[in-house]
């Protein structure tokens, strides 16, 4: 089987590069040639220092997945000779090209709900060092004004941010990193990308279907353009659920508590040897007492729930979510009194 970095007219057929806009770099096919023969040589070591961060990485407790990949030395080549065309500033050459390419090793890291890229981050600065200030690229909306201000930007140096916030006009979400790492004398440059799983259905669906033969479709890009709103929803959702388990454990310790205190006021009701009539007319207070702060948990957080709301989710949408929240507290609160009553006649 014939290489295709032998055949340049082959390669840029099979990956669609024009052969004008080629010739128009003046990059010379025996130069790229020499780059994808020592690339080629190093891959195996690429691939060991990839696996060594991607271990790091597995063994955290907020990282669902973790993914690693090498470069293929063809795909480094297109890239370069794109970014050529792209930016006739591009310069490159065989010494320097590991530099100019920083993504020749790169991980992405996947996390079940947004807040968990807080706890990744602080994983990924304690471990390695950073090669330039991290970027969060973010869709139109989803931050508010005082985390994007260029002004409060512009008044410190870049290098003391801890991230750039940069708009991505398809609606990308991920949070970059590259880093600095090395299992021999020679430095490698490593790419990690944070995401949710819900931005990663999307962001492959994105690069399968649109990138890089349809980015100029409107059609296709309005419908991928759908799609990631509903990955963004689905993210606000999850955090959504989080908040409501929180809320549930919350009022599951008052409940506990006030179960506890009321049950030491029925036991010293029963013990004061009242008569029966006035001891029974004392306890039915207590389970009226008892039905009144079970109403109240219940509504306060439904209130609460109503307190935050979901980004992509619309006022309708919200009072519905809050009065299936409160069913289910209700149905929990009657499985619990029906517990206690079993638990009782035994």
């Amino acid at each position: 089987m014939v290489n295709l970095i032998e055949d340049k007219d082959k390669f840029l057929d099979k990956y669609n590069i024009e052969k004008e806009k080629f010739d128009k770099t003046g990059l010379m096919w025996d130069e790229l040639r020499e780059i994808y023969e020592d690339y080629s040589e190093q891959t195996h070591l690429l691939r060991v220092a990839g696996q060594n961060i991607a271990e790091i990485l597995r063994v955290h407790p907020d990282a669902h997945s973790v993914r690693m990949r090498v470069k293929d030395p063809e795909h480094l080549i297109e890239k370069l000779i794109r970014k050529k065309i792209n930016n006739e500033k591009f310069t490159f050459d065989v010494k320097n090209y590991k530099e100019r390419v920083t993504d020749l090793i790169g991980l992405r890291v996947l996390h079940l709900s947004k807040d968990d890229a807080n706890y990744i981050d602080k994983a990924i600065r304690d471990n390695w060092n950073l090669v330039e200030t991290a970027i969060i690229y973010y869709r139109k909306g989803d931050l508010n004004d005082d985390e994007i201000s260029n002004e409060s930007q512009k008044s410190c140096n870049e290098k003391d941010l801890d991230f750039i916030y940069k708009e991505h006009p398809a609606g990308y979400r991920s949070w970059h990193y590259l880093i600095e790492t090395n299992l021999t004398k020679e430095k490698y440059i490593a790419e990690i990308q944070v995401r949710t799983i819900f931005e990663e259905g999307w962001s492959e669906i994105d690069h399968k279907l649109r990138y890089p033969y349809n980015m100029d479709n409107e059609r296709l890009n309005n419908q991928l353009m759908v799609l990631n709103r509903l990955a963004g929803s689905a993210d606000e959702m999850v955090n959504s659920i989080k908040e409501t388990i929180t809320q549930f454990n919350k009022m599951n310790e008052v409940q506990e508590e006030q179960v506890k205190k009321i049950e030491e006021l029925r036991n010293m009701i029963k013990q004061m040897g009242l008569e029966k009539h006035q001891s029974d007319s004392l306890l039915n207070k207590v389970d009226k007492i008892e039905e009144e702060q079970t109403n109240y948990v219940i509504r306060d957080a439904v209130t609460a729930a109503m307190a935050h709301p979901i980004k992509g989710f619309t006022f309708k949408e919200q009072v519905k979510l809050a009065n299936t929240l409160r069913n289910t507290l209700e149905v929990a609160e009657k499985f619990r009194h029906a517990k206690l009553n079993m638990h009782e006649k035994k």
